[in-house]
């Protein structure tokens, strides 16, 4: 008996199979972080190269006014970030912000107190809130024409009010010193209108990110349908965004009144364009194209110190314009082109910019 020995078969090793990229590889990473990083490189940007330009830009006495000039636009835009995070827009958040200037000048020129001259004034700003209100979810108009009507409404009373156009012209020793410290006043060597302004903006941002009607704000904005269907009573949320939005811009023009020590007509509907450029910007330091008190800050923060420097290298008020405007459409731009290819890139910011993907053709069957 002989015993054979069997054939060696040689079983090739397994192959390794090669690494598949996935969303948690670095470079999936850094697309995912690219976009939120578009307006911190820009404001960084912007504080290197004008203090390139500029050796006073960076002084802490440059830089403490440019919060001091940033602190209204702060406020108007924070009153803009409820409305955009509630799925809307207010294009009358300036006629807001005049109108309460206006009631709490004229007010105080009257020989009025302080706290009633305020109070009215809000109470003016919150009337514009309660039109906007009333006309998007009584009269299911849509928010843009809505506010649109306002803001031609509101620019004309203003006029009508003035006797064409007059401002109004406080004297100082006939303001209420309780008035004069709401603009003109400091806390511990800081500006009274910056800690008012920071002080709004974290209640704000409170209410937006910590509570159940800031989740519901974010629910109607962003998935209206489903907040319907699961019993969110929206219009209500939706009234309330613009009232609160209207309220903080009638703040804002009761400590513009104080500020500038009385009133020009059309001086708050120059904050609109800042504010909605600002928000937008902020939006894109969010993963899903969520605009947020926090991201808001940083764009007034890119729109005021851009016209700091602008002021400071000599630039004309014309160019200004052009230089706000491209710096906005770069950093919007990005900010789509980044987020296209990310599955979380098709929140509202896309879908400002990109057109809607064609519907696909279904067939009928029987």
């Amino acid at each position: 008996m002989t015993i054979t020995q069997e054939p060696r078969i040689d079983v090739p090793a397994p192959r390794s199979s090669p690494p598949v990229p996935t969303t948690a590889s670095v470079p999936g990473r850094l697309r995912a972080v690219a976009p939120r990083l578009i307006a911190p490189v820009a404001l960084a940007a912007i504080l290197l190269g004008f203090g390139l330009l500029s050796p006073v830009f960076l002084s802490v006495g440059n830089l403490a006014g440019v919060l001091g000039q940033m602190a209204i636009l702060a406020l108007v835009a924070t009153g803009l970030t409820i409305v955009v995070r509630a799925g809307g827009i207010d294009l009358s958040i300036g006629v807001a912000v005049d109108l309460a200037a206006l009631g709490a000048a004229a007010l105080i020129a009257d020989g009025y107190r302080a706290w009633v001259a305020i109070v009215v004034g809000l109470l003016f700003g919150l009337l514009v809130g309660a039109v906007n209100a009333a006309l998007i979810v009584g009269l299911r108009i849509p928010p843009f024409l809505a506010t649109l009507s306002v803001w031609f409404i509101g620019t004309s009373v203003q006029q009508l009010l003035t006797g064409g156009g007059a401002p109004i012209y406080l004297s100082k020793p006939r303001v209420p010193i309780e008035f004069a410290l709401l603009g003109r006043g400091y806390l511990v060597d800081v500006d009274g209108v910056i800690v008012s302004a920071a002080l709004v903006a974290l209640v704000v941002g409170a209410l937006l990110g910590a509570t159940r009607w800031g989740r519901g704000v974010t629910v109607t904005g962003e998935q209206p349908t489903a907040a319907r269907i699961s019993g969110l009573r929206i219009n209500r949320i939706t009234a309330s965004a613009y009232l609160l939005c209207s309220l903080v811009a009638g703040f804002a023009g009761v400590i513009l009144a104080s500020r500038t020590n009385g009133f020009v007509p059309g001086s708050g509907q120059a904050y609109l364009m800042d504010a909605i450029g600002a928000v937008f910007i902020g939006a894109t330091l969010s993963r899903f194209s969520r605009v947020s008190v926090p991201g808001t800050m940083i764009g007034v923060l890119i729109f005021a110190l851009l016209s700091n420097g602008m002021n400071l290298v000599g630039l004309s008020f014309f160019w200004q314009g052009l230089g706000r405007g491209v710096v906005l459409l770069a950093i919007l731009l990005l900010g789509v082109l980044l987020t296209r290819n990310t599955p979380a890139g098709k929140g509202n910011l896309a879908r400002f910019f990109t057109r809607p993907a064609p519907r696909a053709t279904t067939t009928e069957t029987d």
